[in-house]
C-alpha cells in the first residue's frame, strides 16, 4: 500500500488532461504500467492493452480473490516446467512472456486434453501437430512431450507473428488459426486484434485473458520467487516401460504418467527422454548428481556385470551400484538401472 500511495497522490493530483477520454486513459495507463512492471526488460516485455474494456474485464475477475488464488496455484505447478519452457522461447527469439500461454491454453498441466482433440501443454490439434513435425499416431503422441511440443509451439508462434507482423494477431491465430484472422482481417480492412469483430468467443476472449494473466502473474512475482522444485530429464538407454523406469527412480507411476503422457501404450523406446519433478524422485543418491548430470535408464537384456555396462556408458561401476543399491557386481535380465554420467569437469579446472 505504500508504494501505491505515490502513484494515487499523482493521479488524483495530476491536472485534466487535454484531449480526448481516450487519451487520458491510454497516458494512465502508461503510468500504470511503468509503475508496476518497470523491472522487466523491454526485449520480452509484450504490451499491455490497458485501454482496452476486454483486458481490464479480465483484471477485474482476477482481483476476486478465489479467481486470483486458482490462476496463482495454477502457475505454482507450472514453474516446475517454466524455466525449461522459457529457455526454449529464448532460444527461438520469443518474447519469454509468451511462455505464459500454456496457462491460458491448458492451466500450466502437460497431460491436459480437450474436448475438441487438443492435447499437452500447449493444447495442439493432431493436424497442426504432424505439420510441425511432432509424432502421433497409435504408439506416441509427442504434443504430450514437454521439449518437443514446447519447441513446436514456439516455433509456430513465431511463424503466426512473421504471418501477421504483431502478437496480438499471432496470439489469436494460434486459438482459432491462420486462415479464420486473415478472413477477419481482409473483410474489415483491420491491421490489429483489437479491431475485429465476429470472431469464435473463445478468440475474443483469449487474447485480453492471456494479457490479464501476463499482467497479474508480473504483478505478484510469483516466478520471481526460488523454485521449490525442477524438472529432470532422464534419457532411455534401452526399450522399456514407464513402469520400469518409475521403479528405478522410486517415484509413483501416477507422477511419471502425468507428465510423460506422450508413450500411449506405456513403453518408451530407446533414445527417448522421460521427464520428472526432481521432488518426486525417491532415489535420494541419484537425487545428488541429477542437477549436474546425465540421467539414463538401462535394463539388461540379459545378466550383465556392472563393470562391462559402466565402460558402455564411460561411468564408475561403483557409483551404479551406490545409485542403485545394488548387493552384488551384476545386473540380472529386466531389473532397471539408473546410470549417472558425471559432468566434465573443464581443462581450466573451473569446472
Amino acid at each position: 500500500m505504500r508504494k501505491l500511495l505515490p502513484l494515487l497522490i499523482f493521479l488524483l493530483a495530476a491536472p485534466t488532461y487535454g484531449g480526448s477520454l481516450d487519451s487520458v486513459v491510454q497516458r494512465e495507463a502508461r503510468e500504470l504500467s511503468l509503475f508496476s512492471l518497470t523491472s522487466h526488460s523491454r526485449e520480452t516485455f509484450l504490451d499491455l492493452p490497458w485501454d482496452k474494456p476486454s483486458f481490464q474485464f479480465w483484471l477485474s475477475y482476477y482481483r476476486n480473490r478465489w479467481n486470483r488464488v486458482k490462476l496463482l496455484s495454477q502457475v505454482d505447478s507450472y514453474r516446475v516446467m517454466y524455466p525449461l519452457v522459457r529457455e526454449i522461447f529464448r532460444k527461438e527469439g520469443l518474447p519469454e512472456d509468451l511462455s505464459l500461454l500454456a496457462i491460458v491454453e491448458s492451466n500450466g498441466n502437460p497431460a491436459a486434453v480437450s474436448k475438441a482433440g487438443a492435447a499437452g501443454l500447449w493444447q495442439l490439434m493432431p493436424g497442426t501437430a504432424r505439420r510441425l513435425g511432432l509424432k502421433v499416431n497409435r504408439y506416441l503422441d509427442e504434443r504430450f512431450d514437454i521439449v518437443k511440443s514446447t519447441v513446436a509451439a514456439a516455433r509456430y508462434l513465431k511463424e503466426l507473428h512473421s504471418m501477421f507482423g504483431r502478437w496480438d494477431l499471432a496470439i489469436a491465430a494460434y486459438n482459432a488459426g491462420p486462415g479464420t484472422i486473415k478472413r477477419r482481417l481482409k473483410v474489415l480492412g483491420a491491421n490489429q486484434f483489437w479491431d475485429l469483430t465476429k470472431l469464435p468467443d473463445e478468440t475474443l476472449e483469449y487474447v485480453p485473458k492471456f494479457y490479464a494473466v501476463l499482467s497479474v502473474v508480473k504483478a505478484s512475482g510469483v516466478l520471481n520467487r526460488p523454485a521449490k522444485d525442477r524438472l529432470i530429464t532422464v534419457k532411455v538407454a534401452s526399450r522399456t516401460t514407464l513402469y520400469r523406469v518409475a521403479k528405478a527412480l522410486r517415484v509413483s507411476y501416477s507422477t511419471v504418467r502425468r507428465y510423460n503422457r506422450q508413450f500411449k501404450r506405456g513403453v518408451v523406446p530407446r533414445g527417448y527422454r522421460v521427464y520428472l519433478p526432481a521432488s518426486s524422485v525417491k532415489n535420494y543418491a541419484l537425487l545428488r548428481y541429477a542437477k549436474s548430470s546425465n540421467l539414463y535408464v538401462y535394463v539388461p537384456r540379459k545378466k550383465e556385470r556392472l563393470s562391462a555396462i559402466a565402460r558402455r556408458f564411460g561411468v564408475s561401476p561403483r557409483l551404479i551400484k551406490e545409485i542403485n543399491r545394488l548387493r552384488y557386481n551384476v545386473a540380472f535380465r529386466g531389473q532397471p538401472l539408473v546410470i549417472v554420467k558425471l559432468a566434465e569437469k573443464r581443462r581450466d579446472g573451473n569446472g
